[in-house]
Formats: structure tokens, C-alpha cells, sequence
């Protein structure tokens, strides 16, 4: 079950993921998908992914490189 005791520790180009663990009132867990800057912690980007499960590196490694070329940062 998704928790934050389970939850992954990634960083890439200067990021985290940091996700973010909410129960509902039938206690479904879902996952907010935070990426955060470790420098500047107000530039957070939210990954898009299913909510239900955390993101692997290799997700969270996509993610960070195409929001950087996006930004025009990479």
C-alpha cells in the first residue's frame, strides 16, 4: 500500500520528488507527484502521472528532462 514510509527518494538536474500522500473518506490512497527544486523550493513542477502509484526513477527522470527543455533550461 502507498505511503509515505514507502515512498521513493529520486533527484535529477537539481530536483526531488517529492510526492505527496492523500487518503480519502474510503481510504483510497493517491499520490500527488511534486517535483521540487532544491535550491529555489517555490519552482515545483506536478507531474501528470496515475496517481496511484509513485513514479519509478526512469518516470521521474523523463519528466525533469522534458520540463527542463520545455523551460528552455537544458
Amino acid at each position: 500500500m502507498m505511503n509515505w514510509h514507502n515512498a521513493p527518494e529520486y533527484s535529477r538536474k537539481g530536483y526531488i520528488y517529492r510526492p505527496e500522500v492523500d487518503e480519502n473518506d474510503e481510504g483510497i490512497r493517491k499520490a500527488t507527484h511534486y517535483c521540487v527544486n532544491r535550491i529555489d523550493p517555490t519552482d515545483v513542477m506536478i507531474a501528470p502521472n496515475l496517481p496511484y502509484y509513485f513514479l519509478t526513477k526512469q518516470q521521474f527522470e523523463d519528466f525533469v528532462d522534458v520540463m527542463l527543455i520545455t523551460r528552455g533550461l537544458s
